[in-house]
């Protein structure tokens, strides 16, 4: 299992956590065979000791990072993010989305709300708001392209994580069990035909942008929450949830920084660069490998430096669910332990990992 952060701020530790990383590796190394060579990731990757998976998805993983668990209220942190306060009940995230036509399902392509103006938004809200008002939700837009569905009661869906579902075929992601999952199946069909004849999408379609023509529900939970003491000295990143949870727990946010050198902080620190994620949904193997090569150079070689200088205690690096290697400072130490092509260490089980 991963070690906890530690909260002493004299402890030098990096969590560099890299959604995208392994989410498609070991079928591109089936697939073809190999993904590139990058010297500094696989040494850091021989010499660090296995992370297991301890997340299903990116949200999930970041809300362990900061004592929260898989049952944290996401929706309504991501709300928190960009308002001054939540009020109690009951908060789903409801992003607008993007759904295309696959060979036997459909396919969640692309999350549309960052690309949506003001109005745009608004225009969408109160149309579905208006036309689902006997309904025992409202939709929100706390900002342009974060929507939230508010309801008194738990409506009891079991949902997924809207970087899981990224795409992913979405029939079998969908809420599927009891009656709150057959009313909100319901209510989706019917909205997906309210938002064909949107004018704000027949707009957006006229100028070659991508309409709204579903919404992606996950994160479920009410609030308030009490936070749990902080973990981090600062974290690093962007995104709703992250920033939601920074502000929940009193943690300092700041931008990621171009490099590993860059980082100065002392204390335990989470830095998330989303820099692979984009690639590996779109089942690009190309602009992955361009981007691994962009990361192997601005990070991964000045922490191999930092570590043999003994910069930091820890450094723990992860994909999206958790999944990667841990290391202190004996790791440069471990001679016998081999490089090998990023690719093949995907899902194998290798002695010389052992603790």
């Amino acid at each position: 299992m991963m070690p906890h952060p530690v909260s002493p701020v004299a402890d030098q530790a990096l969590y560099l956590i890299l959604p995208g990383l392994l989410m498609r590796v070991a079928r591109w190394q089936a697939d073809y065979g190999g993904l590139g060579r990058y010297p500094a990731l696989e040494w850091l990757w021989s010499r660090g000791r296995p992370v297991e998976s301890c997340a299903d998805a990116l949200e999930t993983l970041l809300c362990r990072h900061f004592g929260a668990g898989a049952d944290a209220p996401m929706g309504a942190l991501t709300r928190l993010a960009v308002t001054d306060g939540v009020p109690e009940g009951y908060w789903l995230c409801a992003d607008p989305v993007h759904l295309t036509v696959g060979m036997d399902d459909l396919i969640l392509s692309r999350a549309v709300g960052p690309s949506l103006t003001d109005a745009e938004s608004d225009s969408l809200v109160a149309r579905i708001n208006d036309h689902f008002q006997a309904r025992p939700w409202t939709l929100h837009a706390t900002a342009p392209g974060q929507w939230h569905l508010y309801l008194e009661a738990d409506p009891g869906l079991t949902t997924v994580p809207l970087s899981r579902a990224m795409g992913q075929r979405v029939g079998g992601l969908l809420p599927r069990e009891g009656a709150a999952a057959r009313d909100w199946q319901r209510d989706l069909t019917e909205l997906q035909m309210l938002l064909f004849g949107a004018p704000a999408n027949e707009a957006r379609e006229a100028r070659g942008e991508a309409p709204v023509n579903s919404l992606w529900l996950w994160g479920g939970g009410r609030w308030p929450n009490p936070p749990p003491p902080g973990r981090w000295a600062a974290a690093h990143g962007r995104g709703p949830l992250l920033e939601g949870l920074c502000r929940w727990t009193g943690t300092p946010l700041h931008p990621p920084p171009d490099t590993a050198a860059a980082w100065r902080t002392s204390g335990p620190v989470l830095v998330v660069l989303e820099d692979l994620f984009a690639a590996a949904v779109a089942d690009d193997l190309e602009a992955w490998m361009h981007a691994l090569a962009a990361l192997e150079q601005a990070w991964f070689e000045p922490l191999c430096q930092g570590l043999g200088r003994g910069r930091f205690r820890h450094l723990v690096i992860q994909g999206e669910d958790g999944r990667g290697v841990w290391l202190d400072g004996r790791a440069r130490w471990r001679w016998w332990r081999r490089p090998r092509p990023f690719g093949e260490y995907h899902g194998v089980a290798d002695s010389e990992h052992a603790p």
